[in-house]
């Protein structure tokens, strides 16, 4: 059993992500939290695997929360679900899991709690096989193309529009980044910036940048340049050797 904690102040739709959760997810031992504060609480006096939190919460929201959530020795990982759909960049700074906007449907979740067992080495992974996926199919114009997981440089999101660099141009990916990260985390993907993943197999070069971060350039056609963002900094060091 994993033990889970949902956070949200308004108790009928916890109770509905709770009920969900059940459905999808029978093995979670849930504790339910009405605000942040209850929350840390909790956190502080007993160790969870995961915590669902809502980001607008009276008094101290969920994303302060989660950068106190970051300080335990412990922390649990971080699903913000939530009615506000722009604050996903400040999620993903702090390092969220995923981030989905109510109301939740079932499918939806289901592919949280993919992403979740898949982070944590348990279950099946997205593909339902326990493996990461080989091909992911991406839009190029009105037709769709199956593109070997290898094949792609990186992912990019600008705005709500999400792309994947192949060799020679840009495709587009049908969903959110945190989606992307989904699928293809499991399959040795980084998250090097809050917009950008990267397939460290595909870099070729490391630069020193502006302020002391870095630029990754890739191997496509045009070899094209990804920021590394501070937060993200020590994993990038330690997965390429830096």
């Amino acid at each position: 059993m994993l033990k889970v904690l949902v956070v949200d102040d308004e108790p009928l739709v916890r109770s509905e992500l709770v009920y969900a959760l059940g459905k999808v997810a029978p093995d979670f031992a849930v504790t339910e939290a009405g605000d942040a504060v209850e929350a840390l609480q909790l956190l502080a006096g007993s160790a969870y695997d995961i915590a669902f939190l809502d980001i607008n919460l009276p008094g101290l929201s969920g994303l302060d929360a989660t950068k106190v959530i970051a300080a335990l020795p412990s922390p649990p990982q971080v699903v913000f679900v939530t009615a506000d759909d722009s604050r996903a960049v400040d999620a993903f700074e702090l390092a969220a899991v995923d981030y989905v906007v109510k109301p939740v449907s079932g499918a939806r979740l289901a592919r949280t709690v993919e992403r979740l067992r898949s982070l944590r080495g348990t279950g099946a992974g997205p593909n339902g096989s326990g493996a990461p996926p080989s091909r992911v199919a991406l839009e190029d114009g009105e037709r769709m193309r199956l593109v070997k997981v290898a094949e792609i440089r990186y992912v990019q999101a600008n705005g709500h529009v999400v792309t994947a660099r192949v060799f020679d141009g840009d495709l587009r990916w049908k969903g959110s980044l945190a989606e992307a990260a989904a699928r293809l985390e499991p399959a040795g993907f980084l998250r090097v910036h809050r917009a950008y993943l990267v397939n460290p197999d595909r870099v070729v070069e490391v630069e020193p940048f502006f302020g002391g971060s870095f630029l990754l350039r890739v191997d496509d056609k045009a070899r094209s340049e990804v920021p590394i963002s501070r937060n993200f900094l020590p994993a990038v060091r330690k997965t390429l050797g830096l």
